[in-house]
């Protein structure tokens, strides 16, 4: 389940990337925010799902739109990813093993972070623990089970906080948290992520950290539901 917007040869390289490294049968639905940059007619020429939003609608309500799309395909799992990754080889099928085979974590994605984790091995898999925190969902790969827990994404703003509020809440939930022993490389970084477009993010991220704190007391103390369902909207 990916989300676009603009940033045509980056959504390129991310897509070859999966097309290289993901042999396993898998539905592709991608969500735009109205790119303006070439990026539509591009993505109309691939054999994916493709939803077409006017406006920018934000990165957390295209997840949520992703996500009741694949609902609707029947899946058994469920993976979200960035526009700019790259993934490493057999990152599918090792999430989809871990968590097969391991019933305490609900959730495993590539690390894009700057750190890694305590490497464990349970269930004849090694992978990063992450004791605390939430994942990046720039590749996460979580189960209906967990879905079917804690609902949808919280839709705080255009760019930001939903990968940590869904993953606090799996953590609320009871279940455990981690990446593949091998790291991702974020290709949206250096160049593409300065000026406008990092005041853009830094400001809608920063704008609502008050609001996902009291949201996390509150989710602890059962003052709020873990569940957040999906919302239509204009």
């Amino acid at each position: 389940m990916m989300v676009t917007y603009n940033r045509l040869e980056l959504t390129k390289q991310t897509i070859q990337n999966i097309i290289d490294k993901t042999p396993e049968p898998h539905n592709l639905i991608i969500v735009d925010n109205g790119s303006t940059d070439g990026t539509v007619d591009y993505l109309k020429t691939l054999d994916s799902y493709l939803i077409l939003n006017s406006e920018n609608k934000g990165i957390g309500r295209g997840r949520n739109q992703a996500l009741l799309y694949a609902d609707n395909l029947g899946t058994d799992w469920y993976c979200t990813i960035d526009n700019d990754v790259d993934i490493p080889e057999g990152w599918l099928s090792d999430c989809i093993g871990i968590l097969d085979n391991n019933k305490s974590y609900g959730a495993i994605g590539v690390n894009f972070e700057d750190k890694t984790y305590p490497l464990v091995t349970f269930g004849g898999y090694t992978f990063q623990n992450k004791p605390q925190g939430n994942l990046g969902t720039a590749c996460m790969v979580f189960k209906k089970q967990l879905h079917k827990a804690i609902g949808f994404f919280k839709e705080y703003n255009f760019y930001g906080l939903e990968d940590s509020d869904f993953g606090m809440r799996a953590r609320f939930f009871g279940f455990n948290l981690g990446y593949l022993e091998k790291n991702g490389t974020h290709l949206g970084i250096g160049k593409y992520d300065t000026g406008d477009y990092r005041k853009f993010k830094t400001f809608q991220h920063d704008s609502k950290v008050a609001e996902f704190q009291k949201n996390c007391s509150l989710y602890a103390n059962n003052r709020l539901s873990i569940y957040v369902p999906y919302q239509e909207k204009e």
